[in-house]
């Protein structure tokens, strides 16, 4: 099959659903497809025509809007004649991609990684949220022959904005996060954030996002303080994206308002092996997410071992496993009762959750029957 990707964006952007169509598109090509990825241009060195790991990538130098591309039907118009299967991601991609999938008779799949819709009124104010549910909601509805959802949350949370009427197919996301690779690191977390080896680590690692909860978890670690919790020998500590820089340096700005520096520590973005070992070496790591269409960073610390105290909203149930602690979505009372347990009990503070798989090989195999499937039906 040949497979036209249409996307916002690709390689070497980092985030969940680039690294999930660059899986894909990989595994796709190893299995004797062919596929093209037309995207946004990130920079003077990714642009024009690329080959990366046998799929042909056309970066194009779109205009943007919120950092979400305006796409241009020029650009990816040859690229639809040519293709057997049209695929998509949400968001801008969509408009143009269902135009042109129905122009020239392709079947069609555009990727839901997340519906927020009221959603967005948690994070943002008023006019920005109606905008961003705006654009979700017209980016939702345009007209595809399926619908992918990342996980059974973003399923019935699409059914719930757009409708049961329309066909959605739940493939999840996948990550093979191998322990081994934190044998390359010779990194020390304490050392990192410069605290005493015999100090324990509660680890966050990511975005700075609003999202991600991290306001959630400030204000829990803020309440701890209040209850005279004692936190002697216990450092909460932060391996935070750069961007979006402006929420990293309010994030910063309010650990230093409350007084909380000497206990929150904020450090830098790490290599892949070397955020593995500091996985590793903490004593649990936090996803407070209030939000979360899959759930990649606590999956990966179950894969690594880890103990978790997680956000019971969105999708994360569905992908946490091992010893694992969910405290209520959006609620610091209660993840501060759930540290505070920790702190006080220790291990017995976690419930243990059976091992979940979520392998490339039953990713890549679940998009390829929805292609195979769509062909099989423009055949009759």
């Amino acid at each position: 099959m040949k497979i036209c990707m249409i996307l916002p964006h690709f390689y070497p952007y980092v985030g969940g659903g680039e690294k999930l169509f660059y899986d894909l598109g990989k595994g796709l090509v190893a299995r004797g497809h062919e596929v093209r990825v037309v995207t946004m241009c990130v920079d003077d060195e990714y642009s024009g025509h690329k080959k990366i790991d046998g799929m042909d990538v056309w970066y194009c130098k779109w205009k943007a809007m919120f950092d979400h591309p305006i796409i241009s039907s020029k650009d990816v118009e040859e690229h639809v004649k040519w293709c057997d299967i049209v695929h998509a991601s949400i968001f801008t991609p969509a408009h143009t991609a269902s135009k042109l999938a129905r122009k020239y008779h392709k079947p069609s799949v555009l990727t839901v990684h997340e519906v927020r819709g009221t959603k967005w009124y948690w994070t943002t104010d008023f006019v920005h949220a109606t905008g961003f549910l705006m654009v979700e909601e017209y980016s939702c509805r345009q007209p595809f022959d399926v619908y992918h959802a990342v996980s059974d949350s973003t399923k019935r949370d699409f059914h719930k904005f757009c409708g049961k009427n329309k066909k959605v197919i739940r493939v999840y996301n996948a990550n093979e996060m191998n322990p081994k690779i934190a044998e390359n690191s010779r990194i020390d977390v304490r050392e990192y954030f410069g605290i005493p080896q015999t100090d324990k680590v509660f680890l966050y690692y990511g975005r700075p996002g609003q999202t991600k909860g991290i306001y959630v978890y400030l204000n829990a670690i803020r309440r701890l303080r209040e209850r005279n919790v004692s936190l002697d020998g216990y450092k909460f500590c932060f391996i935070l994206g750069a961007e979006p820089a402006d929420l990293r340096r309010k994030y910063i700005k309010n650990i230093h308002k409350y007084g909380l520096e000497d206990i929150m520590l904020i450090r830098d973005s790490l290599p892949r092996e070397d955020l593995s070992r500091c996985i590793q070496q903490a004593d649990c790591v936090v996803v407070p997410s209030l939000t979360e269409g899959f759930g990649f960073s606590a999956l990966e610390a179950c894969q690594m071992g880890q103990k978790l105290i997680y956000s019971d909203g969105c999708s994360l149930p569905e992908v946490v496993y091992g010893k694992c602690l969910g405290f209520r979505n959006r609620d610091d009372h209660d993840l501060a009762d759930k540290l505070q347990s920790v702190i006080e009990q220790g291990d017995e503070a976690f419930d243990t959750i059976p091992e979940k798989h979520f392998t490339y090989e039953s990713m890549i195999e679940g998009i390829i029957k929805i292609y195979q499937d769509l062909m099989k039906q423009k055949e009759l």
